[in-house]
């Protein structure tokens, strides 16, 4: 029997998240209709495991071969939907985003894969996939995989203890609802980013939904039932507008979310007049909650993709209004023409091992299809690599950041017309290397990644900083595999050599950055001397605050080192672009080499000058720092080129690539020289 008072509910929760989607401003916590499903979706399942456990017909091939036609057909669909779409529209620097995503939604650990990037600073700010919101639908399959397991293991020690087999699950669900809330509130402060998608820390919502299955609904009392009711859709609606991007999920908040649609299942559908069920009964309403799954599916790559498809930055309110139209329309075909069909079509109704294999077949072809996306873009990478290595042995003139060198002469060069290094697809992948890095930076006691052999008389640098400082490191390394100098990198995600409170505002980057600089200033207090220079520069949007403050909190980190007379080399950041890491190579990649500087320049005022650099100031203010200042090898007098000498600047928005920082090696070394602080050739 279909309860309708579900199916409003489920309506009012995919509305809750495509209007989030498609207006997150006006309706913030809109993402409440995720918890939503999720409570259904464990009350749900939950009373069905228990009816066959007490019919005893409780079979995992069949559990999970009628989850699989009832979900898989319409996933799969708009996967491949997806994967087409991005191959038709979306720029080859995003492919391997975006099809390793589809593969990692194709198996049902994309939620992972999300957690994952949360916590790698350089992965957390790409453009969003168009199958990002298959996180829910992964955490969803996780359940189905795990929950018949538990009410089995509960049935098993039930029969074995003679203990009452109802209770015995109802205990076991419990427990394990309870761990994984108690886990999600610790979590949820420990690493906010990650709690979000995790399973462990989700668990529990399907759990409130399924300790319902154990709860009679509230019968009689109809007034109570529906008095609740109101107070909970009152609580869910509130909750739409009263969260945001800034409530930790799934923390206290969202109890209050799960509790409150546990209620409205529990209150049943009251029979009074002025019962909400009044409202959730219209035949519209019952409509979306039969196509919401298929609803969820299709709303999120069409806001992803169409703007690629129309070769706009943003959506106008006539496309937002057109995607909500269109994902219902293909919600409905999908749910006539393909899930109701395979769901309950008698071969596998009655064959459960024919959907297990044709699940598997699908999921293999589906993986395989995202990873030869992801290949493509992995080959031309590797073509790449050889094209640079080749044209840079051979050190063509005006290559990269000599053809803006001081006194250049005769450049640019025509031979380098028509060379991109690396090219649009592949720049994502131009960073630096260094095995073992970051893990060895997390143990105690501190110690920095080295190249270079150290040895007497070869200058010996220490790097301090964030990703830009990882970059230096890579114009370094030029000079030390050439014998000219060692050097070591102290580095950590959005991580400023500053004093004080570290600026970057996720929980996860600033626990790392906090232990870093307590060490770091541990280290340099007793052996700054170790080295013959300290050398920093940082994304400077990252270091906030009044300007005098900012100053302030370089130049008091600089002094343990400077006190020791060890001196500071500060280099100014690069130019920064657009609103996502891929902005800057889309548009080249599109524009193609001949194009790309009259379309992809950046304007030197907006990208450079108007963004306070702390490091020229604090060098002024302290004596034995210097300031290298590459404005000349970025910009002219108006424009910051995307292409310079053959070479692709920008590697995604704050960061250059490490071809680019590779030619300014010299420079560097000059500048080093000039000041006094390095001797040698």
């Amino acid at each position: 029997m279909i309860r309708t008072e579900i199916q409003a509910l489920r309506a009012f929760a995919v509305c809750a998240v495509v209007l989030f989607h498609l207006w997150p401003n006006r309706l913030p916590g809109g993402y409440i209709g995720v918890d939503v499903f999720f409570v259904i979706s464990g009350f749900l399942i939950t009373s069905h495991l228990l009816r066959s456990q007490e019919k005893g017909t409780l079979g995992l091939a069949d559990f999970w071969a009628r989850r699989a036609r009832r979900l898989l057909p319409a996933a799969y669909l708009v996967l491949v939907v997806t994967a087409i779409g991005t191959l038709l529209w979306v720029p080859k620097v995003q492919w391997q985003t975006f099809f390793l995503e589809i593969g990692a939604a194709g198996i049902y650990v994309e939620n992972w894969e999300l957690a994952r990037n949360s916590v790698d600073y350089l992965a957390a700010q790409h453009a969003a996939s168009p199958v990002q919101h298959y996180w829910t639908l992964s955490g969803e399959e996780q359940f189905y995989l795990i929950w018949p397991l538990l009410v089995l293991l509960a049935g098993w020690i039930a029969t074995r203890s003679g203990a009452n087999r109802r209770r015995t699950t109802a205990i076991v669900l419990g427990v394990v609802t309870a761990v994984s809330l108690v886990f999600a509130l610790w979590w949820t402060v420990v690493s906010p980013e990650t709690a979000y998608f995790i399973t462990p820390a989700r668990a529990w919502e399907f759990g409130l939904g399924a300790m319902l299955a154990f709860v009679p609904v509230l019968a009689g009392r109809d007034h109570l039932r529906a008095a609740v009711s109101w107070a909970s859709l009152g609580v869910l609606t509130a909750s739409c507008f009263l969260m945001g991007a800034e409530t930790p999920m799934p923390g206290f908040a969202a109890v209050v979310v799960c509790v409150a649609s546990a209620a409205l299942i529990w209150a049943g559908h009251p029979e009074v007049a002025w019962s909400p069920t009044r409202i959730g009964d219209l035949r519209p309403l019952q409509w979306l909650g039969e196509i919401s799954y298929s609803l969820y599916l299709w709303h999120w790559p069409l806001i992803i993709l169409v703007p690629y498809a129309l070769g706009v930055d943003h959506l106008g309110l006539v496309e937002r209004l057109l995607i909500g139209v269109v994902s219902v329309l293909l919600a409905w075909a999908t749910k006539v023409w393909v899930e109701d069909p395979v769901r309950t079509h008698r071969k596998l109704v009655h064959h459960p091992g024919r959907s297990l294999v044709a699940t598997g077949v699908a999921a293999v072809l589906l993986v395989g299809a995202s990873g030869t996306g992801w290949g493509v873009v992995e080959k031309q990478n590797r073509e790449d690599a050889a094209l640079a290595a080749s044209i840079t042995d051979d050190a063509p003139r005006c290559f990269g950041a000599a053809s803006r060198a001081p006194g250049a002469k005769d450049c640019p060069n025509p031979e380098l017309d028509d060379v991109l290094i690396p090219t649009a697809a592949g720049v994502r992948e131009d960073w630096p290397d260094y095995p073992g890095c970051d893990e060895q930076l997390l143990k105690r006691p501190l110690k920095g990644c080295a190249i270079g052999e150290k040895k007497p008389g070869r200058p010996h640098i220490a790097v301090i900083g964030d990703s830009h400082s990882r970059v230096l490191m890579a114009s370094l390394e030029t000079l030390a595999d050439k014998g000219m100098l060692s050097a070591e990198l102290f580095w950590g995600s959005g991580c400023s050599w500053t004093a004080g409170e570290p600026y970057v505002k996720t929980t996860e980057f600033k626990d790392q950055c906090r232990s870093l600089k307590d060490d770091l200033d541990t280290k340099l207090k007793k052996d700054a001397k170790d080295y013959d220079v300290v050398m920093t520069t940082a994304w400077s949007k990252l270091i906030t605050g009044p300007k005098k403050e900012r100053v302030k909190a370089v130049k008091d980190a600089w002094k343990p080192v400077l006190k020791q007379g060890v001196p500071v080399v500060a280099m100014r950041d690069n130019p920064t672009s657009g609103e996502t890491r891929e902005d800057q190579p889309a548009c080249v990649e599109e524009a193609g080499v001949a194009r790309a500087n009259e379309e992809c320049s950046l304007d030197r005022k907006k990208s450079y000058d108007s963004i306070f650099d702390p490091f020229g100031p604090a060098v002024k203010q302290s004596k034995g720092a210097y300031f290298i200042d590459n404005t000349d090898f970025f910009c002219d007098e108006t424009k910051c080129p995307a292409v310079i000498g053959g070479v692709n600047v920008y590697r995604d928005r704050d960061h250059i690539s490490i071809t680019y920082a590779e030619t300014l090696a010299p420079y560097i070394w000059r500048h080093l020289k000039d000041f006094g602080v390095v001797k040698g050739r």
